[in-house]
């Protein structure tokens, strides 16, 4: 699966690795951006394609936010 351009209007919903606050962005802004920054804690999760690839995933089978902290636990094992 890629980034669909049928997705870039989307609101794509994921958490913040530092304190799971839910979040809201276009599919297109996760496209393009490099780094996701919380407006709540300032954590810095580097958006890999990898990860956009997972909330793109999560948008489109699942009811629930990716949780960016768990995705990238899951990619160390």
């Amino acid at each position: 699966m890629g980034f669909s351009p049928d997705l870039h209007d989307s609101d794509m919903n994921f958490r913040c690795p530092g304190c799971e606050r839910a979040v809201v962005r276009k599919g297109l802004w996760i496209k393009s951006a490099k780094v996701f920054v919380c407006d709540t804690c300032n954590t810095q999760t580097p958006l890999t394609y990898g990860l956009k690839l997972a909330i793109f995933d999560a948008h489109l089978h699942s009811n629930d936010p990716l949780i960016l902290s768990a995705y990238k636990n899951s990619r160390r094992q």
